[in-house]
């Protein structure tokens, strides 16, 4: 048996008394493959198998199959799904351009019941006080199936298509309870984020539950006083034969559900009733369980729109007052009006006094208050006026007072700047990167376009082009940083190919993949960091991939030997880009699909060096201390998601950084122009997000839902005015 093997699941939180078993659940073939991987890369790959396991489970769209999007198993890299594809515990399947995961008889034997010595371990009774009650008594109703099947969403939904999207929509504090319970769940691994695989977007991004996890809600439910739980199965299936009643009247929808439940043809002629003077009743169709299904012409179509919305209203207002969650609401984000360093832009009056709360936020000389503030090119820092401090200047309130940005006192130090041409988020960025590099901070800035470099001041400039002098190797390797091994390298730099290659199948990239593992062995290097001071050269690559059988493979990947990517005269310096000042990437001699691959794997690479440096230690007063790394990316919608069919993929790169890189010191700066860009893991993690003028009606249609205003402010605002949230 593998020592590793037992060591991983461990790490996994399995109790010692219980992984003998389930040990014993691998066959010796699996056991003998993952002796060539250490326990984390072991850890990895089974709970990626883990994952598709519980992913898959989300009921498809009729007449389609099971599975999970690829693009939903990329914890961070694809490493683990070409070990599994190699194991033989997973499969795939190519459905619309788009590669579909499951998981194959072996692979199943081993994550089901791994996955049920999770759910054994939870604390059902615990859960069912913490968690509302009608929680449960909505989601056991999934498992029979009458609203969706064992999925959840994971954002307020946008839309009122399903039964739940109508619940949810309308009682966002059951929302919040809902996701609590589902967020409760995958932390104990017992639920996952996945894409329908049929759906499009990031509004398909769901929480997954195991086939387990009936037991779940059975165990929660019988902890639940029976006049409770009865209470809301009552209120939630009125609430549904009326939600059904009103689709079917509304759109003819749901007729043959109506027919087969006598509790929907009681709701039927009672809503009917409410509809008098609209409509003409005729004779009674036989439901299937002898109920008489009432059939009517309409008489008056306004009239009868008209009492429908009536009683949608009505059912809306019952569906808000009557779950009545009973939490703390949490305090909306901070909000104002704010003008980024535009030296033409004059201040307008200011409006109201800010709240108090404001002033926790920034330091004690920024009161801010809800009105534009002009902000001036920044000049040389003066001393921060807090000692540790970290107070970066924006500019001064219309009073003369100063406004500060303090990342170091917020709950991460992200910030989003969105905005169309002519906004000033170029010349914002500039701004906050001279006033970091001011205070001896260190400041990468990856630009796509080549215009985001200040004019000012010493700039370490990369330029990164066919022949260039400057490179880097993403598969070099450094003794010193225990993280990148030859297989994690190897797996980012497929990962990153595969991200930027949408089309490019997963056995072309296993063989990528496998090319990339026989060079490292020719060139002797092994998984023992003893070796790891030689060197993989990209020309010895190239002659392989060049002579691959498959003739796919080296037409996708010849651009990157052609242009020399990764070889040059100077390699570009990571120690040197952490010491201090502004390093500028550009980017912008390079095709499009190059740039964003050189861009991921660079960001790869700083990753892993923060984290071999450690966490920045807890309760760290000093702010300077707690960062770093600022990384500016402009365009970085180009590293989050792209476009893969009808389907947006999470690019993970920046996914991991807003997520993971606060306690390593990093702070992200990105811009782009619509919030959209952004998916839900972004913005959660994100603390201040600045939204400048927008250069059409549809970008100002998408930023003005999230930041709560008119669609005429975005469009009407000068050149550096904004609207900023805060929390």
């Amino acid at each position: 048996m593998s020592r590793d093997l037992n060591e991983a699941l461990r790490a996994m939180g399995y109790a010692d008394t219980g992984i003998p078993a389930l040990a014993e659940l691998f066959p010796p073939a699996i056991i003998d493959y993952l002796r060539d991987f250490r326990v984390k890369e072991v850890h990895d790959i089974i709970e990626t198998l883990l994952y598709i396991y519980i992913a898959q489970s989300s009921s498809p769209s009729p007449g389609s199959l099971g599975g999970i999007a690829e693009q939903s198993c990329y914890a961070y890299t694809s490493g683990p799904l070409f070990a599994l594809m190699e194991a033989g515990l997973i499969d795939s399947v190519s459905r619309h351009g788009t590669t579909i995961i499951t998981t194959t008889a072996i692979g199943e034997l081993i994550a089901r019941p791994l996955t049920e010595a999770r759910i054994r371990a939870l604390d059902i009774q615990d859960l069912a006080h913490d968690i509302h009650a009608a929680v449960p008594a909505l989601l056991a109703a999934t498992v029979k199936g009458s609203y969706i099947n064992k999925t959840l969403p994971s954002t307020l939904p946008g839309t009122e298509e399903t039964f739940i999207d109508f619940l949810l929509r309308n009682n966002p504090a059951f929302f919040i309870e809902c996701e609590r319970f589902a967020s409760l769940l995958k932390e104990a691994g017992c639920a996952v984020l996945a894409y329908d695989p049929d759906g499009s977007g990031t509004d398909s991004v769901v929480y997954t539950f195991p086939p387990e996890f009936a037991y779940i809600l059975k165990g929660m439910l019988e902890a639940i006083d029976p006049a409770v739980r009865e209470h809301h199965d009552i209120l939630l299936e009125s609430f549904h034969s009326t939600f059904t009643v009103l689709r079917y009247l509304t759109c003819g929808e749901d007729y043959d559900r109506i027919r087969a439940s006598s509790a929907h043809s009681r709701e039927l002629s009672r809503v009917l009733g409410l509809l008098a003077g609209s409509i003409y009743t005729l004779e009674e169709a036989p439901g299937t369980d002898g109920a008489d299904i009432p059939r009517f012409i309409i008489k008056d179509r306004d009239l009868y729109e008209a009492r429908l919305r009536e009683i949608e209203r009505a059912l809306i207002v019952d569906v808000s007052e009557k779950i009545a969650i009973g939490r703390p609401v949490k305090e909306p984000p901070l909000l104002s009006r704010v003008e980024i360093p535009l030296p033409s832009v004059e201040p307008l009056p200011l409006d109201e006094e800010i709240e108090e709360e404001w002033d926790e936020i920034f330091s004690e000389e920024e009161a801010i208050e809800e009105a534009p503030v002009p902000l001036p090119i920044p000049s040389p820092a003066a001393d921060p006026a807090r000692p540790g401090g970290l107070d970066i200047f924006l500019g001064h309130a219309p009073d003369g007072r100063r406004v500060n940005w303090s990342p170091g006192r917020l709950n991460n130090g992200h910030m989003i700047i969105l905005g169309g041409s002519g906004a000033g988020k170029t010349e914002t960025i500039r701004c906050i990167a001279l006033e970091l590099a001011a205070q001896a901070l260190p400041v990468i800035m990856i630009d796509f376009h080549g215009d985001m470099a200040p004019g000012i001041g010493e700039i370490r400039a990369y330029r990164i082009r066919e022949g260039g002098e400057y490179y880097f190797n993403p598969l070099e390797l450094d003794p010193s940083i225990d993280e990148i091994t030859p297989l994690r390298a190897t797996s980012d730099f497929v990962d990153a190919i595969s991200i930027n290659f949408p089309t490019l199948g997963i056995q072309q990239r296993r063989k990528i993949k496998n090319i990339i593992k026989g060079c490292y062995r020719i060139s002797g290097i092994t998984g023992k960091t003893a070796t790891w001071t030689r060197v993989l050269d990209f020309d010895d690559i190239e002659g392989e991939i060049m002579d691959c059988e498959d003739e796919t493979i080296p037409a996708y990947l010849e651009d990157i030997f052609d242009y020399k990517l990764f070889s040059g005269e100077e390699k570009i310096s990571i120690p040197t880009i952490l010491s201090s000042g502004i390093t500028h990437i550009n980017l912008n001699a390079l095709p499009e699909n190059l740039r964003y691959l050189f861009a991921d794997l660079f960001l790869r690479r700083i990753y892993y060096t923060l984290q071999a440096m450690g966490e920045i230690p807890r309760g760290t007063e000093n702010d300077r201390e707690k960062f770093r790394l600022f990384v500016i990316v402009d365009e970085a919608k180009l590293l989050v998601s792209q476009k893969s069919g009808s389907k947006t993929a999470i690019k993970a790169v920046l996914n991991k950084y807003a997520t993971e890189m606060r306690k390593f010191g990093v702070s992200l700066i990105l811009a782009s122009q619509l919030i959209a860009h952004f998916n839900e893991e972004i913005l959660a993690n994100i603390a201040v997000k600045f939204c400048m003028r927008a250069e059409n009606k549809k970008q100002a249609q998408e930023n003005a839902r999230f930041f709560e205003v008119s669609e005429k402010d975005l469009l009407n605002f000068q050149p550096g005015e904004g609207i900023l949230i805060i929390g």
